[in-house]
Order: structure tokens, then C-alpha cells, then sequence
């Protein structure tokens, strides 16, 4: 097994790390991707937090439409659209560059409908395709086919963990994961874990080096971090999505 790796296009800007995911399969390099338009419609905007890793999901009661345009394709894109067939129920994922950081976008359950072509003389003339989506469930929130990560916000480990699936490693192929099993990456690698004991009391876990529980004297304490929202001086309401 190996890493997925790009190579350097000077279609590429703030687009970066493409990646068509067949049905049920794995992950391969879409270097030629070159626009993703992204048109929702009467979307609704949501932010989520997991132990600080912001997820945004924005839908049209739970889909996305848009365009997507390329200068080159797959070989097994390719291969789908020489013999004919639909592209259906494939997925994408694709890096968007922000000032200081990135987003990772996963689209889910994509269909393509070819669109209009533009045919200019001595310019490269891209593939253009229209998409829609159908919405898949998502854990403790809405249906929906698209889901963003904010590195800038996102724990390293986590963000580590979810790009090894995305992009593949020694140990497995590239895969688009699920949102549940998201989910459970960023529940193993959360940085505050409360644990009911069932005794009426719970025990919080976190980094030594971490100033998420500070002490205020000796029997009072304040949590600061996102999964935590402070209801009064004694109760705290904790989530893991």
C-alpha cells in the first residue's frame, strides 16, 4: 500500500489533493481537477465542533449540486465514460487553501450530467460536468452529501488520522470514510474525555500539557474547550458531536 501523491499542475491554485473515489472502492489522484462550483440552494449553514474540530455541513435539504471542471481525468473515470455508463454514487474529495491554513471538502453519492463544452482555438479545453448529489445520514445532525474539516481548527492527531484514510498509507488504500466512522476517529483522538462511572461521579481525561481543565482552588474547577458548554457554576453539558 501506498500514499497518494500529485503532481505538480499549474491548474492547481487554491484547489489541491483531488480525489475520485469509485463506488465501494479506493481513491485515485484527480490532478486535472481545476474548479469545483459548489451551488446549494436554500442551504442551511451549521458548525459542529468534535473536541475542537470544527465540521461545517451546508446542504439543499441535504444535497448539493454544482459544476465540476477538469483539464485531465482519471483512467477509471475515463474508462466509465468511454463505455458509456453513468457516473453515479462516486465521491470527491478535494483541499481548498484558506490564508493560513486549508479545508478538506468530501462530497458524497455524486452524479454527473455532462454540461456545455467551449472549444477555443490554441487554449486547453477543460472537461465540464453538472453534479447532484443524494444525502447520506450524518450522525447527530442532518442528511446531507457534503462535509468540510477545518485544519486550522482540527487536533493534529485527528486531522493526521482522517488524511491517512483520504489519501492511503503503507498499512491500507485510499478510501472516502464514512461520516460515522469520521466520527469515530475523532472520538478515539478527542482531547477531553468524560467518563461516567456510574456511581453518581465521572472522570475527566486530558493531556498533562494541556490547559483544558484549570484548578480555580482546591475543589473548584473550570473546562475550557469547545465539547464543553457551561451551563452554571456547578454543570457543564459535554458532547462528542
Amino acid at each position: 500500500m501506498t500514499r497518494l501523491t500529485w503532481d505538480e499542475s499549474p491548474y492547481q491554485t487554491g484547489l489541491d489533493r483531488a480525489v475520485f473515489y469509485t463506488p465501494g472502492g479506493t481513491g485515485t489522484v484527480w490532478n486535472g481537477l481545476s474548479d469545483v462550483t459548489e451551488s446549494p440552494s436554500e442551504a442551511d449553514s451549521m458548525v459542529q465542533h468534535i473536541d475542537g474540530l470544527a465540521v461545517r455541513k451546508r446542504q439543499k435539504s441535504g444535497e448539493l449540486e454544482g459544476t465540476l471542471q477538469a483539464y485531465t481525468i482519471p483512467d477509471s473515470f475515463f474508462d466509465k465514460l468511454f463505455m458509456g455508463e453513468r457516473l453515479r454514487n462516486f465521491g470527491l474529495s478535494y483541499r481548498i487553501q484558506t490564508e493560513d491554513s486549508y479545508e478538506i471538502h468530501l462530497i458524497y453519492n455524486i452524479l454527473l450530467q455532462p454540461s456545455e463544452q467551449t472549444h477555443s482555438q490554441d487554449e486547453a479545453d477543460p472537461f465540464s460536468w453538472n453534479f447532484t448529489t443524494r444525502a447520506i445520514p450524518i450522525p447527530g445532525a442532518k442528511n446531507s452529501a457534503h462535509l468540510t474539516i477545518d485544519a486550522k481548527t482540527c487536533w493534529p492527531s485527528a486531522l493526521a488520522a482522517v488524511e491517512s484514510i483520504l489519501y492511503g498509507d503503507e498499512s491500507m488504500d485510499a478510501q472516502l470514510p464514512s461520516p460515522m466512522a469520521l466520527a469515530d476517529i475523532f472520538e478515539v483522538h478527542s482531547m477531553l474525555r468524560i467518563t461516567d462511572n456510574g456511581d453518581g461521579s465521572w472522570t475527566a481525561e486530558v493531556p498533562d500539557d494541556s490547559n483544558i481543565i484549570a484548578m480555580l482552588d482546591s475543589t473548584t474547577f473550570q473546562i475550557d474547550w469547545p465539547s464543553a458548554t457551561f451551563i452554571s457554576s456547578d454543570e457543564y453539558t459535554i458532547r462528542s458531536w
